[in-house]
């Protein structure tokens, strides 16, 4: 019957409520009429008689009915929400992949064609050595962007290893113009943490240097584990412009959806001129 209410088929759950009224009326008069009596025959148990068995029949259909619609009505009511919240818990967690594959595929056209440049004009320099380490390292980053990517969770450490790789690769695009200092304390072996939730904040920096944003071309990179807590400072030169840059400020957007879903109120986040990012992680 809850289906008419939800239909507006007002008529059909009237009728139906008529009907079900009707039949607890009968029920209820049949167990007054010939159940009650013989369980009191048989069983001495003596249950108290109806002075007027007609009018009890009555007021049990016109009372039982409506709740049991009301409980039937609230069920239905209470098994719609789950499934809508089952839902929306499905698109959000397919909205996340669909944004972590669209930072995929940001991160690693403009990088990996500059890359490839470069390895072949230490190639034809002949400076196989140099061009050898580049194109390992550009494997490396570009295997753990399009597979370990993938998975929900990635070792720490390897998140941090590609982006020092793609350090050295962004360095050497840059012409080796830029200062960059990495410091690294504490143990990363044995945390996890949600793949490329650090590498945007590192990307935006390099858009500040590459848009000639920056008053001095250096940057700060500080990462440091303790116990369950894993921090990270992106420090470079000041700007009168804002933090994040136009055309990453979408990435950046998308990191905070993921920090929000992942962490929820296990990180803090600060973009100011010192952008830096805290992640509550718990080993495992």
């Amino acid at each position: 019957m809850p289906k008419y209410l939800f239909r507006e088929k007002y008529s059909s759950l009237t009728a139906h409520t008529l009907a079900l009224g009707g039949l607890i009326m009968l029920a209820s008069y049949f167990l007054h009429k010939g159940v009650f009596p013989l369980i009191n025959n048989a069983f001495n148990y003596h249950l108290a008689a109806s002075q007027n068995i007609i009018w009890t029949s009555v007021t049990s259909g016109i009372l039982s009915a409506p709740k049991i619609i009301s409980a039937a009505v609230a069920v239905k009511l209470l098994k719609r929400w789950y499934l809508k919240q089952k839902e929306k818990e499905r698109l959000e967690q397919e909205k996340l992949v669909t944004d972590l594959q669209l930072l995929k595929a940001q991160i690693h056209p403009d990088l990996l064609f500059s890359s490839l440049d470069i390895i072949c004009f230490l190639a034809q320099k002949k400076d196989v050595n140099r061009a050898s380490v580049l194109l390992l390292k550009l494997a490396d980053m570009l295997s753990y962007i399009l597979y370990d990517c993938d998975n929900t969770l990635v070792p720490l450490e390897k998140e941090i290893k590609i982006i020092r790789d793609y350090v050295v690769l962004q360095k050497i695009t840059l012409d080796n113009q830029l200062e960059i200092d990495i410091a690294e304390k504490g143990d990363t072996s044995h945390q996890v943490i949600s793949p490329l939730l650090l590498l945007p904040f590192i990307e935006n920096s390099f858009a500040y240097f590459g848009n000639k944003k920056l008053e001095t071309n250096w940057i700060n990179l500080q990462f440091e584990a303790k116990d369950t807590v894993f921090t990270m400072k992106v420090i470079h030169g000041k700007s009168a412009d804002s933090v994040v840059v136009a055309e990453n400020r979408n990435a950046i957007a998308n990191v905070t959806k993921r920090l929000d879903f992942f962490y929820h109120d296990r990180y803090r986040l600060k973009t100011t001129v010192e952008p830096e990012i805290m992640i509550s992680n718990r080993c495992k």
